[in-house]
């Protein structure tokens, strides 16, 4: 039997960074609710649009997907 992978929604986290007491410490911005059609380029344009309203420091920008996976 093969496996059939659903895509599901996925989220969009844009990680920023801080100087706390000496030390780095990051932070994680996270935006649920993600499209499973939604291109790379376009959760990646919109992580940028947020990291260019954030006052702290941007580390990265990160897609998690998820998907359904069935036996059939």
């Amino acid at each position: 039997m093969a496996v059939v992978s659903t895509p599901q929604a996925g989220r969009l986290t844009v990680n920023v960074s801080e100087i706390v007491s000496g030390k780095e410490v990051t932070h994680a911005r996270n935006f649920s609710g993600l499209k499973a059609g939604a291109s790379d380029q376009d959760v990646f344009d919109v992580g940028s649009a947020i990291a260019g309203l954030q006052k702290l420091t941007v580390v990265g920008i990160t897609r998690t997907s998820a998907a359904d996976l069935a036996n059939e």
